[in-house]
């Protein structure tokens, strides 16, 4: 794809592959895709991400990038000592166009918004039960796995699943989920500078 000389470059680092396709699927949603292009770093799980990301992202603006997203599953980790450890590598101060994103639970988390896309995605008859509050779910990717086999005996797989259900998933109900907001805000102001309400 011919990405234009005006495009934004946008360096993510994330715990796997899985979370680069949601994060690029989401940032489609507010503007074309040729309006980007992604530099990416994965850890292939939280320990690399942890020791490599102050390494990860000088390389990554080194090599061009505008911004620098970095993502980290809350898991089962306190919210303040996991964002004081990752602002501690990737401080504003050193890198101002940076922004650490923590998704609770994990970024399951931000799929189960839209029960909409959930069912569309697996073709399922009936379509699950709307999730309040989808951040209060533990695991929830696992949860997602047991939705999904027991409307109908559907396999979900993380790799091959979350990019289709990020696709489908409206941005108002991504907005639901609180871990959300930072990175909604930073997306429209910071990175694309838009000016609606998109």
């Amino acid at each position: 794809m011919a990405i234009s000389k005006m495009s934004k470059i946008i360096g993510i680092i994330a715990e796997d592959a899985s979370d680069v396709d949601v994060i690029s699927s989401i940032l489609c949603k507010y503007v074309d895709r040729n309006s980007f292009s992604i530099k990416k770093f994965v850890g292939n799980g939280c320990g690399k991400l942890r020791n490599k990301c102050e390494i990860w992202v000088a390389n990554l603006f080194q090599s061009g990038c505008h911004h620098v997203l970095v993502f980290h599953d809350l898991d089962k980790n306190d919210e303040t000592d996991l964002r004081t450890m990752l602002e501690s590598k990737v401080s504003q101060l050193k890198f101002p166009k940076s922004l650490i994103v923590i998704p609770v639970e994990e970024i399951e988390a931000w799929l189960l918004s839209d029960e909409n896309a959930i069912k569309d995605v697996f073709s399922l008859k009936i379509k699950p039960k709307r999730i309040n509050d989808c951040e209060s779910i533990k695991s929830p990717k696992e949860h997602l796995e047991n939705l999904v086999w027991s409307a109908e005996k559907k396999r979900y797989l993380n790799t091959t699943h979350n990019k289709k259900i990020a696709e489908k998933t409206s941005i108002d109900n991504f907005r639901r989920c609180h871990s959300f907001i930072a990175f909604d805000e930073y997306v429209k102001k910071s990175i694309f500078k838009l000016n609606t309400k998109k």
